[in-house]
């Protein structure tokens, strides 16, 4: 298996479909104060979002195999902090999968209708003037940010990767104290934003990107 062949073919498919996005909420900005979108087209970034960087997550694990091991020290008493200019941070893309939430399903009326995607059975019976609401997609522009940084820079996602394994390390050892271990970046089962049906470009490469993953984790000398 050509490791790097491959993290490249999907990256470039992914680096397309999130151009895509950011053209969509460009054209679709309702003009005014922040980042308001209607809502049909905040609903249809959060559709192709959730399993692009669930397919970027696991490029990560792939990318960050050659990694030697890194050694984690965790700071000795408070940090001290000082008081220094406010610089925008870009910011930072989310390693690890989100844990379902097996208290709420789509469709639920108590889940509330942001969770309800187009493909949900749910979909259709939503309120009239529910999709032209204007919604804020400051934070899902955020996201998108977040992940298009991550693409262009796939190495320091894989280091930011292995310190989180260093950390993790520790927390078994006992070393560091035990908040919500996780023993792995990607969450048991299947990835969020699965769709076993493609319903859009981003499904076959996530598909392909998980595979990839499970392949080089249950690999004789993955570590």
């Amino acid at each position: 298996m050509d490791w790097n062949k491959a993290i490249e073919r999907n990256r470039e498919a992914l680096l397309r479909i999130v151009s895509a996005l950011f053209a969509l909420v460009a054209a679709a900005r309702i003009s005014g104060a922040g980042l308001m979108l209607p809502r049909r087209v905040w609903l249809a970034v959060l559709f192709v979002l959730r399993p692009a960087e669930a397919a970027v997550r696991r490029l990560v694990v792939i990318a960050a195999r050659d990694l030697a091991p890194v050694s984690f020290r965790p700071r000795p008493g408070p940090v001290v902090t000082f008081a220094r200019a406010e610089i925008p941070r870009e910011p930072a893309f989310t390693l690890i999968d989100p844990l379902r939430d097996f208290s709420r399903r789509a469709g639920d009326e108590s889940a509330g209708w942001e969770e309800i995607l187009p493909g949900d059975l749910a979909f259709p019976t939503l309120p009239e003037g529910h999709l032209d609401m204007p919604t804020n997609a400051e934070s899902l522009h955020v996201r998108l940010r977040a992940l298009r940084l991550a693409l262009a820079d796939l190495e320091r996602q894989a280091r930011r990767l292995a310190r989180w394994h260093a950390r993790r390390n520790l927390k078994l050892r006992g070393t560091l104290p035990e908040r919500q271990l996780r023993m792995s970046p990607m969450r048991p089962g299947l990835p969020p934003g699965w769709r076993a049906r493609p319903a859009h470009a981003v499904d076959p490469v996530l598909h392909e990107c998980h595979r990839l993953a499970r392949d080089w984790l249950n690999a004789p000398n993955s570590s």
